[in-house]
């Protein structure tokens, strides 16, 4: 009876989720479904730790019991499901089904994006803000990107930057993100009040025609934050400007008028859709008229066109389903995003409706890496194992789905391999998906002004995202059901935190109330008391923390698959590990910043081996022994980064074998320039990065014979030997895509004909000594893009030749070359400093001005000045 019943509950909480508002089914049933499954979860919790006596268990069930019984019968008696929105959810169920990616290109507007195209252009020749204003999802800040990353336009200026503001912001983060596009990445600026921020991209701009883009600005005041770093010299720069808000378009806007929007035509609507459901291929005739009648629907908004293409993808091309859609849709659907929303998530299959909603724990505008994503889905069980396949493939396969189905927008993809690193959803989504979960119990934000009084109705909530980590204090007396807590405060920076000052947030007054906690996200910069080795139901925890040593009682937590530890920037030691992580054979992923232990060799050789381990990060080892004992420790890491020091080993040349699944490996040397004490042999593994060693062309050549498959290539800081050159021999690196040498020493590049046969990218960065590009890179046809950053006149001159012969002489259209200026003096030295002191550098504020240079942090003077007296010699004569 107990096993039917329970089972019952948790078939319901799969198959007919509240999520599914089926005309046909009572969604209140299925809420009360949903709660029961979390609450027999709970029940077997509490009996398996023995923590509630046997006779209030067995009360507890028998209560239960009768409860799902009378849902049930209730059920039943509703059970008449339209059978084409059964057959439609059952063919969108399948666990792994991956959805192609859509193209992203913009689809009507075609005669406004003419008009801004000559405002941009043409017009006054002082500065020009054009906004652009009208409701969510008409496609604002599409059509302005697609301005913004228009050739035609961004020729024609000097320096192109961006940035997004929303509902809030950080003033400081804008700055920082604009400075970044004007003049590249510049880690030490962080520590820079704003003002001196401000100056610096004022006087960056000054002399130069700029195109900026500043969107979604929802106050005046945000305008009037940033008006002031724009100067007007009269050379024709130009502002893209997107809001809601007329008001706020009418304020910012200078010469040209403000654009309203407009709504999609019924052609525009129907070509959109058409589009993101056939792609490059045509609608057949049959389904045209039907089509056409959905597209209509749609209100005329792209965002509702688009959704609903979604749905559409996801059907069999026949008319009875679309007919059905079309139905459900009826005319409620004009200027009521909420509607087609609601039909999207309808025709979600269950195992991607919690993957969906947990983006509302996310915050506006936010963007949300997928690795992050992908442990917190794992954590929360939103996926089952599958034989063959990772957890983190099959969640792969799921955020692609969504994707595929336009509920998310993808922001950044790798150039490797096009995977998905950083995705975000639009506000309506979004607000969507915050209601939604909030109604369903599913996930509630507690805010600054939430009161406490409506605590009690929580109680089966699941997810409880904090703004405040007081709020968190205050609820936790009233959530002891809960299984997640994200404490989320984007603007607070841990770089400004004054750690003499610090308040450590007491972890410890709020773990009696938080028994079935599976995951605790802190890690928006609140410093821990200690670490919570009570919760034993941990599965995911991330935390900043200012101990040196970790107690050996995380042991207890061993339910624990990802663990994240970090610390200040203005701490920098080694973190001592305990004998007893090895004991936690369900991790997965270990993200601990210079993570050591006390006898290390001791340590691992009676260590079990942990199985499961696929990320590791950033162990430290002083001994060559030490990292082949963590391997063989290890034998199924996917991904390592780690930090060694004074590595030796006796024999010359040895085999460092790593882990046959290891695809990403980055290795950094915490002092200057040694010599490898190995080569490197993994035969899958696709990314590789060393930082701070000392190499020469032979143990490249040796690397390049044992990683057959390495697909990126990044040497950060090395010095060459061999005269400083680097010789590539014939058939070198065979699957190259990416290759980028950063701040490296080299100064004659040797290339064979055929080496990098599959090269797509290469990157130079501060290569100032290199004398030019070897030419051979003219004819690698798989070359899509140089970019060549702060280096010399010859190097710029032979890119230059290698474009010319790209694009003419081999016809490749599709080949890019970005030349970024050389930085000031002031600006070079900072990084010309770490280059000889050691990598982690950036962790070290370095300032030049005016000749003098300052540095702060973990380094003394005798090595500052060691420093100096390199840069010197090299030319430095002004330092």
């Amino acid at each position: 009876m107990i096993h039917c019943s329970i089972d019952f509950s948790f078939e319901c909480a799969n198959c007919i989720e509240p999520h599914n508002k089926l005309k046909t089914l009572n969604e209140d049933c299925a809420t009360q479904i949903i709660r029961k499954a979390y609450e027999v979860e709970y029940v077997v919790v509490a009996c398996i730790n023995k923590e509630v006596p046997q006779w209030c268990i067995e009360v507890w069930l028998l209560d239960i019991i009768e409860e799902i019984t009378c849902i049930k019968a209730k059920i039943q008696e509703k059970n008449t499901v339209e059978d084409t929105m059964k057959s439609v959810i059952a063919r969108t169920s399948s666990q792994l089904a991956r959805t192609p990616r859509m193209n992203e290109e913009i689809v009507g507007f075609e005669d406004v994006i003419e008009n801004l195209r000559k405002k941009l252009l043409n017009g006054t020749k002082g500065q020009d803000v054009i906004s652009i204003h009208g409701m969510p999802g008409l496609g604002k800040t599409t059509l302005a990107n697609r301005l913004y990353s228009d050739r035609s336009v961004v020729s024609q200026f000097d320096i192109c930057a961006q940035c997004c503001v929303s509902q809030v912001y950080s003033y400081k983060d804008l700055l920082l993100a604009l400075l970044r596009d004007a003049i590249g990445e510049g880690s030490d600026r962080r520590k820079l009040p704003d003002n001196e921020l401000a100056d610096i991209l004022r006087k960056t701009l000054l002399p130069r025609r700029y195109l900026i883009l500043v969107d979604d600005v929802w106050e005046n005041s945000a305008w009037d934050d940033l008006r002031g770093c724009f100067p007007d010299v009269n050379n024709r720069s130009r502002i893209i400007l997107t809001t809601r808000h007329h008001e706020v378009a009418k304020y910012a806007s200078v010469h040209s008028d403000p654009l309203h929007l407009r709504m999609f035509d019924e052609d525009e609507s129907w070509k959109l859709l058409e589009k993101k459901v056939f792609g490059e291929e045509s609608c057949s005739p049959l389904l045209r008229d039907v089509g056409q009648r959905i597209a209509k629907m749609c209100g005329q908004l792209p965002l509702s066109i688009v959704l609903v293409a979604g749905i559409l993808s996801e059907m069999e091309k026949e008319v009875e389903c679309w007919e059905q859609v079309a139905n459900n849709l009826g005319t409620r659907i004009h200027n009521d995003s909420r509607t087609i929303v609601d039909q999207s998530y309808h025709v979600l299959p269950c195992h991607l409706k919690s993957c969906f909603l947990y983006f509302g724990a996310f915050l506006e505008d936010e963007v949300i890496y997928i690795s992050r994503l992908i442990r917190l889905w794992i954590s929360e069980e939103f996926i089952k194992s599958c034989e063959g396949r990772s957890l983190e493939d099959i969640e792969e396969g799921y955020l692609e789905n969504l994707i595929g189905r336009n509920l998310v927008m993808v922001t950044q993809r790798a150039d490797s391999d096009g995977k998905v690193k950083a995705c975000r959803l639009h506000d309506v989504l979004l607000d969507f998906c915050k209601k939604r979960a909030a109604e369903e119990n599913f996930l509630l934000w507690i805010n600054r002004d939430q009161s406490t009084k409506a605590a009690y109705s929580h109680k089966q909530l699941t997810h409880l995202v904090f703004t405040e980590r007081d709020n968190l204090l205050e609820w936790s007396a009233s959530c002891s059901f809960v299984g997640s807590v994200v404490l989320s405060k984007k603007y607070e920076p841990y770089f400004s935190v004054n750690l003499s000052s610090c308040r450590a947030f007491p972890i410890s007054r709020i773990l009696p109330n938080f028994k079935f906690l599976k995951v605790l996200d802190l890690d928006h910069y609140v410093f821990i008391d200690f670490i919570p080795t009570e919760l034993v139901y941990l599965k995911y925890f991330s935390a900043h923390i200012i101990q040196n040593s970790i107690p050996s009682s995380i042991s207890n937590l061993w339910n624990l698959e990802t663990l994240i530890l970090k610390r200040t920037v203005h701490v920098r030691h080694t973190l001592l590990l305990p004998s007893t992580v090895w004991d936690m054979v369900k991790l997965r992923h270990l993200y601990i910043p210079d993570l050591s232990t006390e006898n290390e060799e001791a340590l691992l050789e009676n260590a079990a081996k942990l199985n499961d381990l696929e990320t590791l990060s950033t162990p430290y080892f002083s001994r060559v022994e030490d990292a082949e004992l963590m391997l063989r420790k290890t034998p199924n890491l996917r991904k390592l980064t780690c930090e060694v020091k004074c590595l030796k080993y006796p024999h010359q040349c040895h085999m460092l074998n790593f882990p046959i699944r290891l695809e990403i490996l980055k290795f950094y040397l915490s002092k200057a320039f040694e010599t490898v004490p190995f080569c490197i042999s993994a035969p899958n593994l696709k990314y590789l990065k060393l930082s701070g060693f000392y190499l020469d062309s032979q143990y490249l050549s040796e690397t390049a014979d044992h990683l057959k498959n390495l697909e990126v290539l990044k040497l950060y800081y090395v010095e060459f030997g061999d005269h400083r050159e680097w010789k590539v021999s014939s058939g070198k690196f065979p699957q190259l895509k990416i290759l980028k040498l950063e701040y490296v020493s080299l100064m004659k590049w040797i290339v064979a004909d055929d080496a990098f046969p599959n090269l797509e990218q290469l990157v130079l960065r501060g290569c100032q000594d290199l004398m030019e590009i070897p030419s051979c890179f003219m004819d690698i046809l798989s070359l899509k893009c140089i970019e060549v950053e702060n280096c010399n006149e010859s190097v710029v001159k032979s890119a230059k030749d290698i474009q010319e012969t790209q694009v003419e002489d081999n016809q490749n259209t599709n080949f890019k070359l970005v030349i970024i200026e050389k930085k000031t003096y002031d600006e070079l030295i900072p990084n010309e400093f770490k280059r000889f002191l050691r990598p982690g550098i950036e962790k070290i504020s370095i300032y030049m001005k005016e000749k003098k240079l300052t540095v702060t942090g973990d380094v003394d003077a005798d090595e500052v000045q060691v420093v100096v007296e390199k840069l010197r010699k090299r030319g430095a004569t002004r330092l």
